[in-house]
């Protein structure tokens, strides 16, 4: 197994890069090569999104880069030794002299591989190897020091001399990946700990599975619990338990402080209820309440899947066969058990579970098991206009608070539930908490909200959007007041899909309808479909900034936005708010505004594509200005998206996609460096507070010992503020290099506009004549002699195609990082 993933082919001594994207952008290079990875492009990103979850910097001048995508054929380790350091973030803010990459195929066939990469991390806590690798020239040698590598059982260290006033301590560690940082604290707790006189038993979650889980006898004994972790852990089994939570990275580089720190700061775990305490996958720290509602969102996803397709299908079919005016049971119900009707039934039961399941499990992220309860009814109840009263004058409400509701109940309940766990509860009762006590009190008092505060206020501003509207269509306004409220009903339909002001658009449509003015629905029709349809068409323009999940939800909104289902963007406008919401909000003001101001009629209560293909706008003319309209707005929110997303990121190898990566690292060693300092003015106050008690145990004066605390406090205090204010210079002054820099870059590239096209021109011309070749190789195989093989081959020139398709891309980026190179090097030399 070891000679699978060895290889003195894998190792490159004494290479010379400037930044690790380069390194990044080597290894790709050489794994392509090798036959390793089927895609460059995949794995750079696999190397890259790692690091954006954490830096995988080590200590000494090691780097441990590692990626886990399908695109690895086998897995394989490299060692990339530079001539210059470079700045890696690492733990201890050295420069990075060598990097061991760790690339793994995803699924089953990596799993076997885990257990001797993990151990590779660990092998750089060896100072012997690390000094070795450093200092040899030979790849052999390289070969044989990584080819040491032992597997090790996770073993308690009390076979370790111990203090008999010595503490059982017990831990879990937990990285974001369950690869290196994981193993690593696991070794350093057991090698440090014992040297402080306490017991330590260790139960690692990687990705290889639970390593010796902890037994039920040794949580009982234990006198202090460690969380080490970056990732969500199951708290349940160490209710009545001290506890105390820190990052893995902290336990690695500190396991003394960290214990010391333990104990002085270790809180009691309250209840029987899991607390599932989120960590921010990126800093470790506290999630704020986005990632709160991306934790609920990833359980709401595969029900707008399930939901938004039944849908999709049921209703086009049916309006296809039976007429736009049918419904799914066919013309008089006589079809109630048919296929397509039964396919409604699921589609608006997931539909209407969706709601519920957003607030609960953001409310879960946030409390843990306790807060799902409430947080469901609130949402459930909150997605239903009837179970609102309405306001003195108003006769009903009519408007769902849809999926802003259900945030607003996971969020309520979520902090609500947390807070009580924060009560100090009698033992006897902490049972029942979870049980009677948070379900009843709070799942009513949200419940007792929705009702009688949030829905009314939502009727009453419906009714008087209603009103407004049909006096505006009533008037002589003409194309002008078509222009400007279809535009207003287009904004209102793409904002929030589904939610409460696309209802109240939706709604004030429908009533209109019914009062045989057809425009404003004409105009809500065009727009309904734009953000899924937009949202769906950028992953196809721009997939580099998506990955596959992503795109495959893009696939599944474009359906959605032909049937008129506009949740199918819901999942974009979660992840990137700011920059969906607006590309979606401009798209289908655009439609609505162009549908308005062209007179288009709907005279169904729906929206999207099958509303024209099915007759509810008039066919004809209008027909042709409502297809006009989608188009004019799905084109303008997938090109404004689109553009936004590259304009942030930059060119490939150009002076903007530098300037936006070493903005973003000049942040990130920025809070590194605060969070140490942090950690120091937390360590000093421990270390002077046993003292202070220590001296008070011996009648001793403490005075000197404040005053020590109150110089090193005040030392610390302004290394922080030198920090921010270098962090403010550094950003400056590359604001002023990027300013000037790519300026001159700008007009560089202009004047070899000629050359890039005929590299152009000469790539493309490369890329036919292979695929000829492609293409003839085929057709001239005649040893295909059963389906089989006639299947196997034509999966191989699929996949033949997409490997010269990559290529020719991968080519034309390289040819445009060469040709931005210099400009990038001075950047760097200007920047820094």
């Amino acid at each position: 197994m070891k000679d699978s993933i060895f290889s003195t082919e894998y190792i490159f001594l004494d290479q010379e890069f400037s930044s690790k994207e380069r390194v990044f952008s080597f290894i790709a290079s050489q794994a392509l090569k090798l036959n390793l990875v089927s895609n460059k492009e995949a794995l750079v990103k696999g190397f890259l999104d790692r690091e954006k979850e954490g830096s995988t910097g080590f200590e000494d001048g090691f780097a441990i880069p590692h990626a886990r995508i399908m695109e690895i054929k086998k897995s394989a380790v490299f060692v990339v030794r530079l001539k210059s350091p470079i700045d890696w973030n690492s733990l201890d803010g050295k420069p990075t002299k060598i990097a061991i990459a760790l690339m793994i195929p995803e699924g089953p066939s990596g799993e076997e591989h885990l257990t001797i990469l993990s151990s590779i991390a660990m092998k750089l806590l060896n100072t012997d190897f690390k000094r070795k690798i450093l200092s040899t020239n030979s790849n052999k040698e390289v070969l044989e020091l990584l080819q040491q590598v032992e597997t090790k059982e996770n073993i308690a260290s009390n076979d370790k001399k111990t203090s008999n006033d010595g503490l059982k301590i017990v831990a879990i560690t937990a990285c974001i990946t369950g690869i290196a940082h994981t193993y690593m604290a696991e070794e350093k707790l057991l090698s440090e700990v014992p040297k402080m006189g306490h017991s330590i038993r260790i139960e690692t979650q990687g990705s290889k599975g639970v390593g010796t889980p902890l037994k039920p006898q040794e949580i009982a004994d234990a006198d202090l619990v460690i969380f080490a972790t970056d990732t969500s852990v199951d708290k349940t089994r160490f209710a009545g338990k001290k506890v105390y939570q820190t990052k893995v990275a902290k336990a690695m580089k500190d396991p003394q402080g960290t214990v010391k720190l333990a104990i002085a700061e270790a809180t009691l775990q309250k209840g029987e209820n899991p607390s599932f305490q989120t960590k921010n996958r990126v800093s470790g720290e506290k999630e704020g309440v986005m990632q709160h509602i991306m934790a609920g969102i990833s359980y709401m996803i595969p029900i707008i899947v399930l939901g938004g397709i039944c849908l999709a299908f049921s209703i086009g079919l049916a309006k296809a066969i039976w007429g736009p005016e049918a419904g799914t049971a066919g013309p008089n119900d006589q079809y109630k058990w048919g296929i397509l009707n039964v396919m409604n039934l699921v589609g608006s039961a997931a539909f209407a579970m969706m709601i519920p399941i957003l607030g609960g499990f953001i409310a879960n992220s946030i409390a843990g098991r306790a807060a799902i309860v409430p947080a469901m009814v609130g949402a459930f109840l909150g997605n239903n206009p009837d179970n609102f009263m309405p306001m003195p004058g108003m006769d009903a409400v009519a408007t769902p608070a849809g999926f802003l509701g259900a945030i607003a109940a996971g969020l309520l309940a979520g902090y609500t539930v947390k807070w009580i766990n924060t009560w100090n509860v009698p033992k006897t009762l902490q049972a029942a908490m979870p049980i009677f006590f948070i379900p009843i009190v709070v799942g009513l008092g949200i419940g007792l909200l929705f009702i009688y505060v949030i829905g009314g206020p939502i009727g009453y501003v419906m009714d008087q959007i209603s009103i407004g509207f049909k006096n505006a269509y009533n008037s002589e306004l003409g194309v002008w007041a078509g222009l400007g409220l279809g535009m207003a009903l287009g904004a209102m339909a793409g904002f929030d899909m589904g939610g409460p002001i696309n209802k109240i658009a939706f709604v004030t449509g429908s009533a209109l309808v019914t009062a045989k003015i057809y425009e404003p629905m004409g105009a809500i029709a065009a727009a309904i479909p734009v953000a899924p349809l937009g949202m769906g068409l950028t992953t196809i323009i721009v997939p580099k900034f998506f990955d596959k999940d992503t795109r495959n939800l893009g696939v599944a909104a474009i359906i959605m936005g032909c049937i008129g289902i506009s949740e199918g963007a819901i999942p974009f406008a979660i992840r990137d708010p700011k920059r969906a919401v607006v590309s979606n909000v401009l798209g289908s003001a655009v439609a609505g505004g162009i549908a308005g101001a062209l007179m288009v009629t709907n005279a169904a209560a729906h929206g999207g594509p099958i509303v024209a293909i099915l007759g509810a706008v008039p066919y004809g003319v209008e027909t042709l200005y409502f297809f006009i309209a989608i188009a004019a707005g799905v084109a303008t929110t997938a090109s404004v998206y689109s553009f936004w997303l590259l304009t942030d990121a930059g060119k490939p190898g150009s002076v903007k996609e530098t300037h936006v990566a070493y903005l973003l690292s000049l942040n990130s060693e920025k809070k590194v460096a605060l969070a140490d300092i942090n950690e120091k003015i937390k360590t000093a106050k421990v270390t002077a507070k046993f003292a202070v008690k220590d001296a008070k145990m011996k009648n001793e004066n403490a005075d000197a010992i404040l005053f020590s605390l109150s110089k090193t406090l005040k030392v610390l205090v302004d290394k922080k503020a030198m920090i921010i204010e270098k962090y403010k210079s550094d950003v400056e002054k590359a604001k002023m290099a990027y300013k000037e820099i790519s300026k001159l870059e700008s007009e560089f590239v202009k004047t070899k506009n000629e050359q890039v096209k005929k590299f152009v021109a000469q790539n493309t011309e490369d890329y036919q004549t292979k695929l000829s070749k492609i293409n003839s190789d085929f057709k001239n195989n005649k040893f295909a002699t059963n389906k089989m093989q006639v299947h196997q081959n034509k999966s191989n020139l699929l996949e033949a195609k997409q490997e010269l398709k990559e290529q020719k891309q991968s080519s034309f980026i390289q040819y445009q990082t060469n040709l931005r190179k210099q400009f990038v090097e001075k950047y760097y030399q200007s920047a820094k």
